[in-house]
């Protein structure tokens, strides 16, 4: 049995997937019907892990990607070395920032476990299992241009939409679509067309919403920040709000969905910031959940406001100095 663990909220982590199916579907002679696919992100992970690990047989292969690290995550160490005792397989392929400690514990639990902050985790995982295919180099390209916010293809950007409109677990049948359709090779066909009518309109409308509720904030000793929200992915609010206010030194986009949040900026080390909140990402683009983030207006929080800024002011770097 092979189970594959990934990213639920974009690309990177689907096309993660999509590399290993292929690999396993057509190279590797494993019947696809014993690939079994998980999506997952950092506030259900350990969950969605431990239940794969109290299942899978002995002999079997657990493979995850893009998810990153924090520190609760320890917890898991001692059911990774339950399984490697029993001759089940742990890889973990990665791109997100780790400490050295954390990852040198990994290497000696795992069978293979390779975090490189220079390639995308469907880079990565491409290099591994498939490095001369040429759809599997696609499928990693695509996933760079996403996650390194290259915005080189079209085709890229559409699916990702279509990966961010699919969140939640009863849309998990459309999130293996995608793979699926990835891992053959079809980067466009009739569904994805379908997929992309039902998001215009949705995200006109959110985009609007995420526009007519932007805050801005002047911070001493620091520069503006920018914070709005929507029901919509955090990391598609601060590609509105970088695209329409260049000049901000941070963004922060909020999905009012799931309360969660993600931070961009050159000025913050945004990987040790989401860290403080049990999150983890990036050195300039991260994500993290904190609690109260509204009043019953549905206004920014004095509380969290001073959240910000006080962790903004904490975990800045020499050039917003």
């Amino acid at each position: 049995m092979i189970v594959s663990i990934t990213h639920e909220l974009d690309l990177d982590g689907l096309g993660s997937q999509a590399i290993v199916k292929r690999y396993f579907t057509n190279f590797n002679k494993i019947n696809s019907h014993e690939i079994l696919c998980y999506y997952a992100h950092y506030t259900n992970f350990i969950e969605i892990t431990r239940n794969v690990l109290s299942k899978i047989p002995s002999e079997g292969q657990l493979i995850i990607s893009d998810i990153g690290f924090n520190d609760d995550f320890r917890q898991l160490f001692p059911l990774f070395e339950k399984c490697k005792k029993k001759k089940c397989k742990i890889f973990w392929f990665d791109h997100h920032i780790v400490d050295k400690e954390i990852k040198r514990e990994l290497k000696e639990i795992l069978e293979v476990y390779i975090n490189d902050p220079n390639r995308c985790a469907a880079e990565i995982i491409k290099d591994y299992y498939l490095p001369n295919d040429s759809i599997a180099i696609k499928i990693a390209s695509f996933s760079r241009d996403i996650d390194f916010q290259i915005k080189k293809y079209i085709n890229a950007t559409k699916i990702q939409s279509i990966i961010a409109f699919n969140r939640g677990n009863e849309l998990n049948k459309n999130k293996e679509k995608v793979v699926n359709l990835l891992a053959d090779g079809t980067f466009e066909n009739e569904w994805y067309d379908e997929q992309l009518i039902k998001i215009k309109e949705w995200e006109e409308e959110q985009t609007k919403f995420a526009l007519t509720h932007i805050k801005i904030i002047e911070i001493e000793e620091f520069g503006k920040i920018s914070v709005s929200y929507a029901n919509l992915g955090g990391g598609k609010i601060v590609s509105i709000l970088k695209d329409h206010f260049p000049e901000i030194k941070l963004y922060i986009g909020i999905d009012f969905r799931y309360n969660e949040i993600i931070i961009h900026s050159d000025y913050v080390d945004c990987g040790e910031f989401a860290r403080n909140f049990k999150g983890g990402g990036h050195r300039n683009r991260a994500g993290f959940e904190i609690d109260k983030i509204f009043t019953e207006n549905n206004e920014f929080s004095v509380a969290f406001l001073r959240n910000i800024i006080e962790n903004i002011l904490k975990f800045k770097i020499k050039k917003a100095q």
